[in-house]
């Protein structure tokens, strides 16, 4: 039995009506119908996939009360004002003060989809090179840890590439990823109906379960930059 009760569409109405309104007023009216339908059952997804992340990872942080994305904006550092989002994401990762940048699984919807996916960003270049280090010490690992990210129904992208290859003479089924700066696996789906059942705890379960040679993959990279002291962990808290 599952947690989870599901985002029904009335929900991801309402939330796309809260932002349409922008207005203070109209989500404190509908500050609790909003939480009962959106923040909990994302809090609850957690809760459900819990075992999986802690098998994975023991220390990835599920604590359902700090992993989901808040309905109101923090407008201090954005040029954009609007005070509410009608999308609402979760990400499960070790604790983000203690271990900046550790690679990420997330779960996103919004009024026109949703998506789930696995990440790693970085702050400084030199920290996404352990990455690279280990796929040039382990290609048949990693190419096995990719063919198991597709296996899962995960597209491999980056948000950014340096525009000469990063590694001239590797091999060339291995530079669009030793060319990224950061990369996510991510699916999509336009099927909201998804999301209004368990159906869609089924479906985060099986990509976490079939993507996790990734996940130990990235993780190993990240350890390795960590123990060089390349990650601040107190610089990111200030």
């Amino acid at each position: 039995m599952y947690n989870y009760s599901g985002i029904k569409p009335e929900t991801i109405e309402l939330l796309a009506l809260n932002r349409f309104n922008d207005s203070k007023a109209f989500y404190e009216e509908h500050k609790e119908e909003l939480k009962q339908g959106a923040t909990v059952p994302m809090r609850q997804m957690i809760l459900d996939v819990s075992d999986l992340c802690n098998d994975l990872d023991p220390l990835i942080d599920t604590n359902p009360t700090y992993l989901v994305s808040r309905i109101r904006r923090d407008t201090r550092r954005t040029k954009n004002k609007m005070l509410y989002r009608e999308n609402l994401w979760l990400m499960l990762r070790r604790n983000k003060f203690a271990y900046p940048f550790a690679p990420f699984y997330w779960f996103e919807f919004e009024p026109t989809g949703y998506a789930i996916g696995l990440a790693m960003l970085t702050a400084k270049p030199a920290q996404f090179d352990y990455v690279r280090k280990l796929i040039l010490k382990e290609p048949e690992r990693w190419l096995n840890a990719v063919e198991a990210a597709k296996q899962a129904g995960l597209s491999f992208g980056s948000w950014d590439y340096y525009k000469k290859d990063k590694v001239p003479d590797a091999p060339e089924e291995l530079k669009q990823y030793l060319n990224a700066k950061n990369m996510h696996f991510i699916y999509n789906c336009s099927d909201l109906r998804k999301i209004a059942t368990t159906e869609i705890i089924d479906e985060l379960r099986y990509i976490i379960s079939v993507s996790s040679p990734m996940y130990e993959f990235l993780i190993e990279a990240y350890d390795n930059a960590f123990n060089e002291g390349l990650i601040d962990a107190e610089a990111y808290k200030r």
